[in-house]
């Protein structure tokens, strides 16, 4: 569900944690101090919450469309009744698209949806804590995901439109926050000390329950921490455009932002492991499980490349089929286990007789090999398979039962001239010709 936190990860969240708390405490001293009113900063302001929120839910739905985990549902959940709660804010604030605010705002509304916004996602917060324990396992029986998810989901979207819908018809059945544009009263009233303390108490909540495990709790408790801060200088500053009221609304930006950032490093993190596991998978089924060589599906695909190659350029192209001699007697007389061992053996010593960069070697098929030099011509050829044939015979493989002693090798080389075009399929049979000329001119030795 979430990447597991390291000492490093918990280095950044306590610095940037720190940052936030010496900022609020250097900010409480002059948070009434009253500034330039700058009316475009509402409007900026809000759209990037409700950008970053929206966003945030949108990925943690689709983590919970993947995994099934009720407490993903229900944290995209609480982002989801914060965008929309500041959206209608946005609206109802006086000022922004009318002197007294749309939808037949009040002068008490728009701060009584903030108190909504920031009373609500905390204890939005705290219920996906609890989802997380009445759900532990993903939600598996059918029909269960769509039904809970739906639930934890659009119960906290119908409860934002219903609490604005309050605050905005009925402000009258709450205590006026508002006087001529100051918070005076916000700051003393049993509200603005409950949102703080509902706000501290969801933190401590969420670090008992989750003990920041994960990246996702973690940095969620910074996010909580920023809403703390949010809050705190909110109730500090006393009046709109203040310095506290502009730090405020950048903390509460913060807020917002921390989750989908690291929601946004994790898949970036998934996909760079994703990219990792397809191309580890990718060499796997292009390798030989017994010698570790590539296998005939991936000689399939790139001789008929490098072929082409050649031809366009153009340069030679040098094909070597290459047999172990007597090798069913391997079988026969020692056991397949032994033939086994044969098999690896010599392809070591053929994989690291190929020095060129662009050479590359293949188990055809049994015991036979195929060996594809690019840019390789006749007489540099005769050279490497020699070579190659020489160093099988100096390592020494015990073959009683053969002329030699040893484990040897048959070479049959195939190349391709630059004023003549060659397919794949003639130039190979020229090479498995070859090598069946090496063999019945005596074995372990090499014919082009």
């Amino acid at each position: 569900m979430s990447l597991a936190v390291n000492r490093r990860h918990r280095l950044a969240a306590c610095a940037v944690s720190g940052v936030l708390l010496g900022t609020v405490l250097a900010v409480l001293p002059v948070a009434s101090r009253p500034v330039a009113t700058v009316a475009p900063f509402l409007p900026l302001f809000t759209m990037a919450v409700i950008a970053t929120e929206g966003l945030t839910a949108f990925l943690l739905w689709t983590q919970f469309m993947i995994t099934r985990a009720a407490f993903l549902a229900a944290l995209a959940g609480a982002y989801v009744y914060t965008a929309s709660t500041v959206a209608v804010q946005l609206l109802a604030f006086p000022g922004v698209f009318s002197p007294t605010g749309l939808l037949g705002a009040s002068p008490q509304s728009a701060v009584w949806i903030w108190a909504f916004w920031h009373g609500g996602s905390p204890l939005l917060v705290v219920v996906a804590l609890w989802a997380r324990w009445r759900y532990p396992v993903p939600l598996t029986a059918q029909g269960a995901a769509a039904r809970i998810g739906s639930a934890l989901l659009l119960g906290p979207l119908l409860l934002s439109l219903l609490l604005c819908y309050v605050a905005i018809r009925h402000a009258d059945w709450f205590p006026s926050l508002v006087e001529g544009g100051s918070y005076q009263r916000r700051l003393h009233s049993p509200s603005g000390i409950g949102l703080a303390l509902l706000s501290a108490a969801a933190f401590v909540c969420l670090v008992a329950t989750t003990r920041l495990r994960t990246m996702l709790d973690l940095w969620l408790g910074v996010a909580m921490l920023a809403g703390l801060g949010d809050i705190v200088v909110t109730l500090a500053a006393n009046s709109r455009f203040s310095v506290g009221w502009y730090v405020a609304r950048v903390a509460s930006v913060m807020a917002s932002s921390t989750v989908l950032g690291v929601l946004i490093w994790e898949i970036s993190h998934l996909y760079r492991e994703l990219h990792k596991a397809n191309a580890r998978l990718s060499e796997f089924a292009s390798r030989d499980g017994l010698t570790g060589l590539y296998n005939r599906r991936y000689f399939d695909e790139r001789y008929p490349e490098a072929l082409t190659r050649a031809q366009a350029a153009p340069y030679p192209l040098t094909v070597m089929m290459v047999d172990i001699d007597h090798f069913k007697r391997f079988n026969d007389t020692l056991g397949h286990l032994h033939g086994d061992d044969t098999l690896t053996a010599v392809a070591a010593v053929l994989q690291a007789s190929l020095r060129r960069s662009g050479d590359f070697i293949a188990r055809y098929g049994g015991e036979e090999f195929v060996v594809v030099l690019p840019d390789c011509g006749a007489q540099l050829a005769s050279q490497l398979a020699e070579r190659l044939r020489v160093a099988v015979v100096q390592r020494g493989v015990p073959a009683p039962f053969t002329p030699a002693g040893r484990v040897t090798v048959s070479v049959g080389v195939a190349t391709t001239r630059a004023s003549q075009a060659a397919t794949p399929e003639v130039l190979l049979a020229q090479a498995d010709a070859a090598l069946y000329r090496a063999k019945e001119a005596g074995r372990n030795r090499v014919a082009a």
